[in-house]
Order: structure tokens, then C-alpha cells, then sequence
């Protein structure tokens, strides 16, 4: 198995354009990897294991259309985000 490189996504993440936008977000030094759409109160999908923000994409077009603005970040470890440290 190859290390994809610090800060690089690795074959997991799925970064598809669409109605939605990709964003990375940084916490305590880790990097998050979030898809985002719609504009007004905001609205927050978190994955199961072992999921990611894909499973969550006919949602965030549909809660989009209703006025809401939706998140679904991959979590540590998951799709884009950072992955923990092997040891």
C-alpha cells in the first residue's frame, strides 16, 4: 500500500463537481474536507461508518433547493480528510 502524501487525498475521497462546493477546513492542525450548498439556516449530515460526505449527496441538493444551507464534512479518517497517524 503507497502513502498518497501528506495533505493529498487519497483513492477514498470522491471530489465530484456538482451543486455543491468542496471545502477544506483546518482543525488543531488537521484537515477536514467538507462539501457544502444552498444559502439560510444551516443544516449539518454527518456519515456513518464506513461512509463519507458522498452518501450524503442527493440530501444536499434537496435541502439545498428547500432554502437551507447544508454540510456534510468526511470525518478524520474518511473520503478526503486527513487520515490519523499510523503507528
Amino acid at each position: 500500500m503507497t502513502d498518497p502524501g501528506e495533505g493529498q487525498p487519497d483513492a477514498t475521497s470522491v471530489l465530484l463537481p456538482g451543486p455543491w462546493a468542496h471545502r477544506d477546513v483546518s482543525a488543531n492542525g488537521v484537515r477536514l474536507h467538507a462539501a457544502e450548498a444552498g444559502e439560510g439556516p444551516l443544516v449539518l449530515l454527518l456519515h456513518g461508518f464506513p461512509q463519507f460526505w458522498w452518501t450524503w449527496r442527493h440530501q444536499l441538493t434537496g435541502l439545498a433547493a428547500a432554502g437551507l444551507r447544508v454540510v456534510a464534512p468526511d470525518l478524520r479518517g474518511y473520503g478526503a480528510s486527513d487520515k490519523p497517524p499510523r503507528g
